[in-house]
């Protein structure tokens, strides 16, 4: 069971003690992230920047020293925060601590240009697959006026504008005590680890940030952006809607119908029916992408140009049926138990746990809805199904392709 502590600043700890396992570690999450961006690509150039030596240490050393004690420290950005992990030796907690805590508390910003010409190198590359030309679209689309829609594509177009001291003072700005929270599992005794944070997270300024940030617009129209590409063999085809966010009722419920629908594999409707029945494509799948002010429920098929219109036709036959007849009980414990049998997985290490136990304590949640949220997975009705079904699945969704020309028109 998780425990829930201060230090002296204010900033909030939360401590799952497990024992007999080799490894710690942490997660410090400081409740920024794309969402702060005035020009996209800002964030993700912090995380890679903060690595790049600090008031003490070169790149190289911090390189050498994590090497040395085999501890993996790594940086992260998300739509709504920016993480710092670090997993490491039972014994080394006092070293990797000191690392860590410089790291966060006194990055230089150095290579700066480098680091901006490093990210546009792994845009590039990433935008190579047609897919995530697809996809970037979408977001871009879906999110239109907000930094969630801050895509691959539109770093690129804002990363030159960006300059060191813009990003140096957004990261600076955001590391106080209140807007942070660090996350801490594994064995090691509960008056140790308050000791170690304290001395090396203790000096980080108090008070808290204030956040006024608008959850995008409900879509009012449907939407439909295109990607010319003569090369392809295949039709990149998706199609999505905007729903609320994680603090929302009906997520849970969303949570089952996305496994019903297209998220677990061989059994889920979309797969039986458009891959299964009619052959259209080898990879079929919905998504439930959950952040704080919204969640994209999206879904996807790759198939030959040709197929694009079956596809759509397709997925709307599927949303259809949830919309209009109940999902048996035999179907909707199925999809429960894949949810389920997920998160035992993806909650196995200490990271992991680290992660979502910071995560949800970050975001309003509190920690301890990682584990609630088992319950209200489990309490979903047929019924609930259908209703959010019917809510959400409006005429107002946004389908992105890509393919030849000819199959565009």
């Amino acid at each position: 069971m998780e425990k829930i502590f201060e230090l002296s600043n204010g900033l909030k700890v939360v401590f799952r003690r497990n024992t007999e396992t080799p490894r710690i570690a942490i997660n410090f999450f400081i409740n920024t992230g794309i969402i702060d961006e005035k020009k996209a690509g800002e964030t993700s150039l912090i995380t890679k920047i903060l690595l790049q030596g600090t008031e003490k240490r070169t790149a190289k050393e911090i390189a050498e020293q994590t090497d040395f004690y085999a501890i993996e420290l790594v940086t992260d950005v998300k739509q709504d925060y920016l993480k710092i992990k670090a997993v490491f030796l039972n014994d080394d907690v006092d070293a990797a601590l000191d690392i860590m805590s410089d790291v966060i508390q006194n990055s230089t910003f150095e290579n700066f240009e480098k680091e901006v010409n490093k990210l546009k190198g792994e845009i590039i590359s990433e935008l190579d697959s047609a897919k995530t030309k697809a996809l970037d679209n979408l977001v871009k689309t879906l999110y239109e006026n907000h930094p969630y829609g801050n895509a691959f594509t539109r770093v690129l177009e804002e990363i030159d504008e960006i300059s060191c001291e813009e990003i140096k003072k957004l990261y600076y700005d955001n590391l106080k005590a209140q807007n942070c929270v660090i996350s801490v599992v594994g064995d090691i005794e509960e008056n140790k680890i308050k000791e170690l944070l304290e001395k090396y997270f203790g000096k980080i300024p108090a008070g808290g940030v204030d956040k006024n940030i608008n959850a995008p617009q409900k879509l009012q129209e449907q939407k439909t952006t295109i990607i010319k590409k003569e090369d392809v063999a295949q039709a990149q085809i998706l199609k999505a809607w905007v729903l609320p966010g994680l603090n929302n009722k009906d997520i849970p419920a969303l949570m089952v119908l996305n496994s019903i629908l297209g998220s677990c594999g061989l059994s889920s409707r979309l797969f039986l029916e458009l891959r299964e029945k009619k052959g259209l494509a080898y990879v079929v799948r919905s998504s439930l992408d959950v952040m704080k002010l919204a969640s994209t429920f999206s879904l996807y098929i790759a198939s030959e140009p040709k197929n694009i219109e079956v596809a759509l036709e397709g997925f709307k036959e599927e949303v259809d049926k949830l919309k209009n007849i109940l999902v048996s009980e035999a179907e909707i414990q199925s999809a429960k138990n894949n949810i389920l049998g997920k998160r035992a997985y993806l909650h196995e290490t200490n990271s992991q746990q680290s992660h979502y136990l910071g995560y949800y304590e970050l975001l309003g949640k509190g920690s301890a809805y990682d584990s609630g949220i088992e319950d209200e997975i489990l309490a979903v009705t047929p019924k609930d199904i259908q209703e959010v079904a019917q809510k959400y699945f409006d005429e107002n969704f946004v389908v992105s392709l890509l393919a030849p020309e000819k199959f565009l028109r």
